[in-house]
């Protein structure tokens, strides 16, 4: 329901996951409900598995804002 009820996670739909585009939003959800990894082989925190999209996160923003405002300015 958190995922749901957080949509959309980036008013920009270049920008739509809330892992790799908006990890913080993922962590905040997954911290708030308490969310438990199923992968019973090789569970990860939540913490380490958004940090390691922060930096595409962080390179694909400036890029996808130029895009999105591009686009809707010709629109």
């Amino acid at each position: 329901m958190a995922y749901k009820d957080g949509q959309p996670f980036n008013e920009n739909h270049l920008r739509p996951c809330p892992m790799l585009e908006n990890p913080e939003k993922l962590k905040e959800m997954v911290h708030r409900t308490h969310a438990k990894s199923t992968d019973l082989q090789s569970s990860e925190s939540v913490d380490h598995l958004c940090d390691k999209c922060q930096s595409y996160a962080k390179n694909w923003q400036p890029i996808a804002d130029e895009l999105w405002q591009e686009y809707h300015k010709n629109s």
